[in-house]
């Protein structure tokens, strides 16, 4: 994403130029490395797409830990093509599991690192929304109208 100075407000930067050593140095003793801001950045583009975080919410969800495709497919209103894709792209990034019985093929979400992601994730989003509607609410009770 490439940011442009017009982009930006004034009061999004600051005022004034000054370097605060400590803080630097801080920064420069905790900077992520190349490589792990990479792999971080892979994960969250694989988590961005709607279609593939229902399919892992699904996941996380089920009473047994694995979903056959077929299962997911009809759950979430969609063809099993559509699932078969996303689940392979999320096998490829080691977030899935799979294993066959017989012509049926089981997906399991790999490890605990993403069920807490996505846990955390949901809750964020339902805060954001109780905040959202709390705010309306107040708003309207204040006389201030609604939201936009």
């Amino acid at each position: 994403m490439v940011v442009h100075p017009d982009d930006i407000s004034t009061e999004e930067m600051c005022q004034e130029r000054s370097i605060h050593a400590e803080h630097v140095q801080e920064v420069r003793r905790n900077v992520l490395s190349g490589g792990d801001a990479a792999r971080i950045a892979a994960l969250f583009s694989v988590l961005s797409d709607p279609t593939r975080l229902q399919v892992v919410h699904a996941l996380l969800c089920a009473p047994t830990g694995e979903l056959c495709v077929c299962d997911l497919a009809s759950g979430l209103g969609r063809d099993d093509t559509t699932i078969s894709h996303q689940l392979r792209v999320l096998r490829n990034q080691q977030i899935v599991a799979m294993r066959k019985a017989g012509r049926i093929v089981y997906y399991r979400l790999i490890d605990e690192h993403i069920r807490q992601l996505l846990t955390m994730g949901v809750a964020h989003a339902r805060e954001t929304i109780n905040e959202l509607a709390l705010a309306s609410v107040s708003s309207v009770e204040q006389g201030g109208g609604v939201l936009s």
